[in-house]
């Protein structure tokens, strides 16, 4: 990551973390000789990277980034990349229905197959590799491509697509790596950074006509058209088509990889509260999914209406509170943190109560239903889950009488009634 001097650059100790686990695996030689700030040689061209020089390199200030000067003789990147797609498109229903055409899955193919991938770069596929999170990646860019394809993008766009879907998670190669599937509130504030440490790299590292447009990609990958996103809340008008196709294939992949029922519960995510994301992808997206039959499910959902009743008792608390610091003399930062908070938790009800749910059901007993009824609650339960992390944060730029109100309504959204 660069410093605050641009000629000046340091090791990331997460990245030397995974270096080190790279090269257990493969060998990683010096391409291009690494120097110290002080004129120093650390590493020359042609040496093999060996276990001491990663230990030694963070007690020196860098002149050039470190990934520049790294290289894997033995990692084909376009060969793995070509095998990972058969895999991954035999795996998922999903990915062979948008790629249905023989025509959608060669262009894939070849638009991997020209993807200019520098030394760097191949060092940073490696460790996704590595680290398990390639198959992730990999998903995640070729839904892109499927939804660039099939909405209509120009062929040119492509590229850049997949170039920033496949390496959109990269900001996480520099951070603590994740300690389980779902965050809690200090490891989330840390994660909130990996699409701008994504952003940073690839501008420092890529190599591409469009750079800039690819980096830009990475950094709104988590970005929502309604400006609910982050890193920067950035609304419709200021994102790029990539960065909003990227999000959409995100939070696909997300339910794909590590959810139950995961076309059901993206079925669900895309309807349950419009205006967040890319409008094609979603309609597309959406008649895919409701061509897919319904498969039986047992009693797999559990008694998904004692999960609703949880739901709206929960709800009914946020409110109570929510209704206690409207009466509260805020300050002009604290009202703002709270009328956002009010607009975003009326949308995450009035997308709850659109599906009729909140009224019970006659028929609640019915597999489907019960299914529906539960998917929907945990959707609805993630979203507060989201507010209440949103609401925490803006504590930290608030004045202590504000933040201190706000403590028990961030405390209680934080508090699921549900296990995720």
């Amino acid at each position: 990551m660069p410093n605050a001097s641009r000629d000046q650059f340091s090791a990331n100790p997460h990245f030397l973390a995974s270096l080190s686990g790279l090269m257990a695996r493969q060998p990683i030689v010096v391409e291009h000789t690494l120097a110290a700030q002080d004129g120093s040689i650390l590493l020359r061209s042609g040496m093999t990277l060996q276990e001491k020089h990663v230990q030694a390199l963070p007690q020196h200030q860098l002149r050039t980034p470190l990934e520049a000067s790294l290289a894997l003789p033995q990692f084909a990147g376009h060969r793995v990349l070509h095998e990972r797609f058969r895999q991954l498109l035999e795996q998922h229903w999903l990915l062979q229905t948008l790629l249905e055409k023989p025509a959608h899955r060669h262009a894939c193919l070849v638009v991997l197959e020209d993807l200019p991938l520098n030394h760097a770069l191949l060092v940073l596929l490696a460790m996704l590799e590595e680290k398990q999170q390639l198959g992730h990646s990999l998903l995640c860019c070729l839904i892109s491509l499927g939804l660039a394809m099939r909405t209509g993008q120009p062929s040119a766009l492509l590229e850049q697509i997949a170039l920033a879907a496949l390496f959109h998670d990269i900001g996480e190669l520099y951070q603590t790596p994740r300690q389980s599937k779902t965050a809690d509130d200090s490891e989330w504030r840390v994660r909130l950074t990996h699409p701008l440490i994504g952003y940073r790299q690839m501008l420092q590292l890529g190599q591409h006509a469009q750079l800039e447009a690819i980096a830009l990609a990475i950094l709104q990958h988590h970005e929502r058209l309604d400006g609910s996103g982050y890193p920067r809340r950035e609304k419709e008008k200021q994102l790029g088509v990539a960065g909003q196709i990227i999000a959409v294939a995100d939070m696909a992949t997300q339910m794909l990889l590590h959810q139950t029922h995961a076309h059901q519960r993206l079925d669900i995510a895309l309807r349950i509260i419009p205006g967040e994301f890319h409008r094609p992808s979603v309609s597309l997206l959406s008649r895919l999914l409701r061509q897919q039959q319904a498969t039986p499910v047992g009693n797999k959902a559990g008694n998904a209406t004692a999960v609703l009743h949880d739901l709206l008792k929960h709800i009914g608390e946020i409110t109570h509170l929510l209704l206690n610091l409207q009466e509260e003399k805020l300050g002009s930062s604290g009202a703002a943190v709270l009328q956002r908070c009010l607009s975003q938790f009326d949308g995450i009800q009035r997308s709850l109560f659109s599906t009729g749910m909140q009224g019970g059901h006659p028929l609640a007993q019915e597999d489907d239903l019960q299914l529906e009824i539960m998917l929907v609650c945990q959707e609805v339960a993630w979203r507060l889950r989201n507010l209440g992390r949103d609401v925490s944060l803006s504590q930290d730029r608030l004045g202590p009488d504000d933040s201190m109100l706000f403590q028990d309504l961030s405390s209680t959204l934080l508090a699921s009634p549900l296990s995720h």
